[in-house]
């Protein structure tokens, strides 16, 4: 059989789930069979994870930002579409994958897939309903995260699940990277230590966190809360901090390319998120075997290791309460699902681009 070429479409590069799955199922795919995967992005940041991309044989194009140029967003994917003339578009940009399915369609690219990667989304009824009519349209394969998600999408629409699949081994505790971590943070091994990654946003709600936080500390003196990413609300959430004098408890880290250093610092991770597919941080976070507390709003079936979900509806006592019952769990065991494992998931995705392409 002849390599297959894929292009995947991807809003930005980031310290966010969606590239990590990215690079998580291109590193195994390059690695193990006789494909092409190439990454088209419309922006990036600082923790882009451009370098390791190419390390681990990807081809990556940068296109003009949609919002900024549409046109010329439009014009670069038909010419790139059209230079590398792939088997397969595979589209990671949930309600706005039609973007550049539309123009596979009009290339006539024979594999054209929609991938959910959201269980809602911060725009309108109208808008949403608009969109996945859209999606339908354009595209004709339909991938989701979780049933969350694949329900929100595309309703009745025959859609397969690809979980967000991680490298176990890289995420089990480590007592080295703990204290690694504490040490340069300057926190002692006694301190309770809240921590939460993810960019800084309104859909991850970490104003939430930092309202949940001056209240417990009230009770927990020697404790500490991380706030460990990038976003347009970075600005709001340190006025917020200073405004609530939480500046010596709180603290708010640029991103990291080590995520797993910060869950075995931890003692709790917490996910308060307003809406989410299947979050990959929720995935590492347990495989780390931290505590683990995560918003009602979260797919239920990300729980494998005993996390607990909590109501954001009911004010932050909740959440409070969930993390006093577990303060004396200072276990790190972790249960693995199989599901999440990438070294068995990359070959359901090569299984399902294989079908896709015969049928």
């Amino acid at each position: 059989m002849k390599k297959i070429k894929v292009i995947h479409f991807v809003s930005g590069l980031g310290n966010d789930g969606v590239t990590q799955v990215i690079k998580n199922y291109t590193s195994k795919l390059n690695c193990h069979y006789d494909i092409e995967n190439i990454i088209v992005y419309q922006h990036r940041t600082k923790y882009s994870k451009i370098k390791e991309l190419k390390e681990i044989g990807n081809k990556l194009y940068e296109i003009p930002y949609k919002s900024d140029h549409p046109f010329g967003n439009l014009l670069k994917t038909y010419k790139i579409i059209k230079k590398e003339k792939p088997d397969i578009v595979h589209a990671h940009m949930s309600l706005l994958s039609f973007y550049p399915l539309s123009v596979a369609w009009l290339l006539k690219i024979k594999v054209r897939i929609a991938h959910a990667h959201i269980a809602q989304d911060n725009v309108s009824l109208h808008l949403a309903t608009l969109f996945k009519k859209l999606n339908f349209i354009f595209a004709n394969r339909y991938i989701a995260c979780g049933e969350a998600a694949g329900k929100y999408m595309f309703a009745n629409k025959n859609y397969d699940i690809l979980y967000n699949a991680i490298d176990q081994e890289k995420f089990k505790f480590s007592m080295k990277n703990r204290k690694q971590i504490r040490r340069e943070l300057g926190i002692s091994e006694d301190t309770i230590l809240l921590g939460n990654i993810g960019r800084l946003t309104k859909q991850k709600n970490q104003i939430f966190l930092i309202k949940m936080f001056k209240n417990f500390q009230e009770r927990h003196n020697d404790s500490q809360l991380i706030l460990i990413g990038e976003g347009e609300l970075r600005e709001k959430l340190e006025l917020e901090i200073k405004k609530l004098r939480l500046q010596k408890k709180v603290r708010i880290i640029n991103g990291t390319n080590h995520p797993e250093y910060y869950y075995s610092a931890c003692d709790f991770f917490l996910l308060p998120s307003l809406y989410e597919g299947l979050p990959v941080s929720a995935i590492e976070a347990q495989a780390s075997g931290v505590n683990t507390i995560l918003s009602e709003s979260i797919d239920k079936s990300v729980n494998y290791n005993n996390a607990s979900f909590v109501s954001i509806q009911h004010g932050v006592q909740p959440w409070i309460n969930e993390i006093n019952k577990n303060i004396k769990d200072k276990k790190r065991d972790c249960n693995f699902e199989n599901i999440y494992n990438i070294n068995t998931q990359y070959k359901k995705l090569y299984k399902l681009y294989i079908n896709y392409l015969k049928n």
